[in-house]
C-alpha cells in the first residue's frame, strides 16, 4: 500500500510592529483569518467525525512567536471586527444586487471567525498542540527565521538557527522536534564552499543535512530534481509549466550519508494545485484574489478565465465555488490512488505552502479538508505525517546543492539585487562571533543583538526584492536589522536597548554561545 503524506509549510516573516500594508501585520492577519483557523476547524471537524485524517504541518519559529504574541493577538481581533463591519457595509450596498451572495457569505466568515478566534482564547497554538498530541497532526520546525541554509556565512550561523527553530518548538509544543522543514527546501552537501560575495570565511563546510543531525533532527525534505534530476517545478517560478512525471526515485525513502532521511516531492500532484494552467485554483468559480472592492477591500469576483483583466471579472457564487471543490478533491483522490498502483510499496510526498489554502486559493481549505476525507477511504493509499512515512526501507543517496525556487538553484534569493544583502549578512555574523567570543558585552545586549541578526537572515527580504512583491519593504527591513544590530554591538542605553526589545521581541531564550559551537567539518580539511 502506498504511502500518502500531505506536508504543508506555514511561514510569515516578522511583520510584529513593522508596519501595516502593503507588506506588514496585515499580511500575518489575513493568513490567521483564511489560513490558520480554517485549518484548525477543518480539523476539528474531521475529528468529531471520526475521520482518520493524517497531516503534517510545519509552523516556522518566527511564525509561532508572532502567533502567541499578545500585540499580535490584539491587532487581530482589531482587524477582524473591522472586517466584520466592512462586510456588514457591503451588504447593505449590495442587498438585491448579483454580488449579494458574496457580500452575505462575507458576513458570515467574518462572525464565524471572530466566533471561533474567542472561543480559542485567541491560542492558535494551543489547539495546533492539541491536534498533534491527539495523533492527528505532526508539527514540524524549522530554521529560527527561515534563513536560506545553504548561504549563511559559517556552521555557526547555520547552528544558531536550527537550535533557536529547535527551543522555540520545544517551548510552544512542549516535546522535541525530529522532523524539519528545510526553508525554500535549500539544500548543501558537506564539501568545500566559497562565500558568493566577501565577508564569509572560504573553507570546507559541514553538509547542512550534517547540522540538522547532531541537532536531533531526522528527517526533512526536498524538491524532486535534487533526486531525480531534470526540471524544477518551482512554486516560485514560471506561471506555465506544461505536464511533468515523477521518477521512480521520488517515491523512494533516501536516507544520506549522515543518517537523515528524506522525502522528495511529487511533481503530479504538486503541479495540480498551484500551477496556473493546470492547478485547481484557476477554476473559474474560484474567488478572484486580486479583485478587490474600492471601497471596503474585500473579494466579490470570481476568477472567471484566466485571461480576463480584473474589469470583466463575474459576481463571486459562493455556493458553486465550494461544491466545484469537492469535484476536485475526487480528481486529486484518484490521481493519488492512480499514483499508488504504479508505486505500490512508495510514498507520495504532497507538500505546499500552507498559505496557498484559504488565503490565495480561498477554497482551498474546503478542499483539503474534503481530500483528507477521501483519502481516508481510498484503496490502497494511506495517509500517513511525515514521520510514518519515513520509517522502513530507504535507500542510500548523495543529494546536489539546490532548492524548490526557480531555475532549482539559489538564484531568487542569490542576484546581482540582493548581493548588498549577503555582504551585510556575512558582516554581521563575523561580528557576532567575534563579540561572543570577546564576552565584553552585557548579555541582555548580546541576546539582542542575537535577535536583530536572526531577522536579518530571514530569506523573505530578497526573495521579496527578487519577486517585487514588496521591495522597498525588504530593503528597509533588512538595511534596518543591520543597523540595530551593530548599533548594540557598539553600546546602548538602558532605554535604548528596552525600545529595541519591544520593537522586536521573538526568541526569549536566545543563546548567543551557539555561535561558538565547534565546527563541524573534519579539523585540518
Amino acid at each position: 500500500m502506498a504511502r500518502l503524506a500531505l506536508v504543508l509549510h506555514a511561514h510569515l516573516p516578522y511583520v510584529r510592529a513593522h508596519g501595516m500594508w502593503p507588506f506588514g501585520e496585515e499580511t500575518l492577519y489575513e493568513a490567521m483569518a483564511e489560513t490558520y483557523l480554517p485549518l484548525l476547524r477543518a480539523l476539528e471537524r474531521l475529528w468529531q467525525e471520526g475521520v482518520e485524517a493524517r497531516l503534517t504541518l510545519g509552523i516556522t519559529p518566527i511564525l509561532a512567536e508572532q502567533l502567541a504574541d499578545a500585540r499580535v493577538k490584539a491587532g487581530f481581533l482589531a482587524y477582524a471586527k473591522d472586517r466584520l463591519e466592512r462586510a456588514q457595509s457591503d451588504y447593505l450596498r449590495y442587498g438585491g444586487t448579483e454580488l449579494e451572495k458574496s457580500a452575505r457569505h462575507q458576513v458570515a466568515f467574518w462572525e464565524l471567525t471572530l466566533d471561533h478566534f474567542h472561543a480559542l482564547g485567541g491560542d492558535l497554538l494551543a489547539a495546533f498542540r492539541r491536534a498533534q498530541d491527539r495523533g492527528q497532526v505532526e508539527l514540524l520546525t524549522s530554521n529560527a527565521t527561515h534563513g536560506y541554509s545553504p548561504l549563511l556565512g559559517h556552521d555557526g550561523a547555520l547552528w544558531a538557527q536550527v537550535k533557536t527553530g529547535m527551543s522555540t518548538y520545544r517551548r510552544h509544543f512542549a516535546k522535541d522536534p525530529t522532523g524539519f522543514w528545510l526553508p525554500e527546501m535549500a539544500y548543501r552537501p558537506r564539501g568545500p564552499w566559497k562565500p558568493p560575495v566577501e565577508g564569509a570565511p572560504e573553507g570546507f563546510r559541514a553538509g547542512v543535512d550534517e547540522v540538522l543531525m547532531r541537532a536531533g533532527i531526522r528527517y526533512t525534505f526536498v524538491d524532486a530534481h535534487l533526486v531525480q534530476g531534470g526540471r524544477p517545478l518551482s512554486p516560485y517560478g514560471e506561471a506555465s509549466l506544461g505536464p511533468v512525471e515523477s521518477t521512480e526515485a521520488t517515491y523512494y525513502v533516501h536516507e544520506l550519508e549522515s543518517g537523515l532521511r528524506v522525502l522528495a516531492r511529487n511533481q503530479e500532484t504538486a503541479l495540480q494545485v498551484w500551477s496556473a494552467d493546470h492547478g485547481y485554483p484557476g477554476e473559474g468559480l474560484y474567488r478572484e484574489f486580486h479583485r478587490k472592492d474600492p471601497l471596503s477591500g474585500l473579494h466579490h469576483w470570481r476568477v472567471t478565465h484566466r485571461q480576463a483583466d480584473l474589469a470583466q471579472k463575474a459576481p463571486y457564487d459562493p455556493e458553486a465555488a465550494f461544491a466545484k471543490t469537492k469535484e476536485h478533491a475526487a480528481h486529486f483522490a484518484a490521481l493519488v490512488e492512480g499514483l499508488s498502483r504504479a508505486h505500490p510499496e512508495g510514498v507520495i510526498l504532497s507538500a505546499y505552502d500552507a498559505e496557498l489554502f484559504g488565503h490565495w486559493w480561498y477554497e482551498g481549505m474546503a478542499w483539503l479538508e474534503e481530500v483528507l476525507r477521501l483519502l481516508a477511504r481510498t484503496p490502497g493509499v494511506e495517509a500517513v505525517t511525515a514521520k510514518e512515512a519515513v520509517q522502513g526501507k530507504a535507500v542510500r543517496t548523495a543529494l546536489p546543492e539546490g532548492s524548490w525556487g526557480r531555475g532549482g538553484d539559489h538564484r531568487v534569493w542569490l542576484n546581482p539585487a540582493t548581493l548588498d544583502y549577503w555582504r551585510l549578512v556575512y558582516r554581521a555574523e563575523g561580528a557576532m562571533r567575534e563579540a561572543v567570543r570577546q564576552g565584553s558585552l552585557p548579555p541582555k545586549v548580546l541576546q539582542q543583538a542575537m535577535r536583530e541578526l536572526l531577522l536579518l537572515e530571514a530569506s523573505d527580504w530578497p526573495f521579496l526584492i527578487d519577486t517585487g512583491q514588496a521591495k522597498a519593504y525588504a530593503e528597509e527591513r533588512y538595511r534596518a536589522h543591520a543597523e540595530r544590530f551593530f548599533r548594540l554591538l557598539q553600546g546602548v542605553s538602558p532605554e535604548e536597548l528596552r525600545a529595541l526589545e519591544e520593537q522586536d521581541n521573538p526568541f526569549p531564550q536566545a543563546d548567543p554561545k551557539l555561535y561558538l559551537e565547534p565546527g563541524l567539518a573534519p579539523a585540518g580539511v
